[in-house]
């Protein structure tokens, strides 16, 4: 009797073969190439034949999910969110595609294997449930948002008929009350960095003149962090006489090698430091400044013979600043002043408080905040009990005596 022939893979299965050196290779012929007609294999490598079975899997899920090669099915998730990220690098700041990439990556790690076609609105709500243990609102409610834009892109591409994130309803966000201090007490707190012993966080008067600067800037401009580390000499500028700083830069941290698009204007400070436009257009504006902190700036910058578009702020080293040196140094002030504990950022918060109770008109308000809309602004007001008074009192006296 002669040999059993040896089954023949089904057409469409491809190969799978053993290397010289030790590896497998997995192999699939795909539909040819629509504009040069030719035939196209797709190949990976795996330690084992199974590594390399699904490194090849993976590789044509990412094809489809790119619609590079046909698919009678949709794509997972995750290949899908791949090629979206792709698509939209060159149309985002850096900073921002950080944050959707590992918005991603938290997506993923949930339901990251299904298939775009499989996921309902009941997945999406429990999705949205399971990731909300040890996650803020805000963070579940930027979750549900991003899927919601990925799947939108996917019915946009004919790979599902409609987005299951549209049934369903956006996360509840319950944003914590800001805490911020009353009129005269950040001078108090900036007074005691000015007069504190030396520390380990404050080593000597230079270190502490410049975080007390840092603070005087936070309170009297409303100035994001970002905005203050990134501070240059050649935003130092007087208009029509009048001091300020003409806010042009936010200091960012990018980890690996960010992919800088090419209508974004970027400059880069060291390995992981880049000067970057503000987060919106209404982010570069004119913040006047008093004559005292504009003299201590400039003072600052000739002193320390600063280049014009070099940082003022700096660690003794020159390297540029972090959140966690300047949230340990308030923190420390704070103390030594006998205050309350109240975040930084807390201060963007005083300003904007300070100028509406002050009479300072909407636009006015906006566009020193760095705001589009008023109602942005509005979330950063805090109105005194006192200064309500004061306005109720006046309205009151509209109606006229009665007695």
């Amino acid at each position: 009797m002669g040999a059993t022939p040896r089954a023949r893979r089904p057409k469409g299965t491809g190969s799978e073969t053993k290397l010289s050196n030790g590896r497998w290779q997995a192999q699939r012929e795909i539909s040819p190439n629509p504009v040069t007609g030719k035939r196209r294999r797709i190949r990976a490598q795996g330690a084992t034949r199974s590594e390399a079975r699904r490194n090849l899997e993976a590789k044509l899920e990412k094809l489809a999910a790119q619609g590079s090669i046909p698919s009678g099915k949709a794509p997972q998730l995750r290949a899908y969110m791949d090629h979206w990220l792709d698509t939209i690098a060159t149309r985002v700041k850096p900073r921002v595609l950080e944050t959707y990439r590992a918005e991603c990556n938290a997506l993923a790690s949930a339901i990251g294997g299904m298939r775009l076609d499989a996921i309902t609105p009941a997945i999406v709500e429990n999705t949205m449930i399971d990731l909300s243990v040890g996650r803020s609102s805000k963070t579940i409610l930027n979750y549900w948002t991003r899927l919601k834009q990925i799947l939108t892109t996917a019915t946009r591409d004919g790979l599902i008929d409609s987005n299951p994130v549209l049934m369903t309803d956006p996360p509840r966000v319950e944003p914590a009350p800001t805490i911020i201090l009353t009129a005269g007490q950040p001078a108090q707190a900036i007074d005691a960095v000015k007069t504190s012993e030396p520390t380990r966080l404050l080593t000597n008067d230079d270190e502490r003149d410049m975080w007390a600067l840092i603070f005087t800037l936070a309170f009297e401009t409303g100035m994001r962090q970002a905005e203050r580390f990134a501070l240059t000499p050649a935003e130092l500028v007087t208009k029509n006489g009048v001091h300020g700083i003409q806010v042009e830069w936010e200091l960012q941290r990018l980890n690996g090698t960010p992919q800088i698009p090419s209508w974004l204007t970027a400059r880069q400070i060291d390995t992981h430091h880049w000067l970057l436009p503000p987060k919106s257009h209404q982010g570069e504006r004119f913040v006047p400044l008093g004559t005292e902190t504009w003299l201590a700036l400039q003072h600052r910058a000739r002193t320390h013979h600063i280049k014009r578009n070099s940082l003022i702020f700096t660690t003794p080293d020159g390297k540029p600043l972090s959140g966690a040196m300047e949230r340990r140094r308030w923190k420390l002030a704070l103390a030594d002043a006998g205050l309350p504990y109240v975040t930084m950022r807390s201060a963007r918060h005083f300003f904007s408080t300070a100028l509406a109770q002050s009479g300072a008109a909407d636009d006015a308000r906006t566009a020193m905040m760095g705001h589009a809309k008023i109602t942005t602004t509005a979330g950063y007001t805090h109105w005194e009990p006192e200064t309500l008074a004061a306005l109720a009192e006046r309205a009151r006296a509209a109606v006229g005596s009665r007695l």
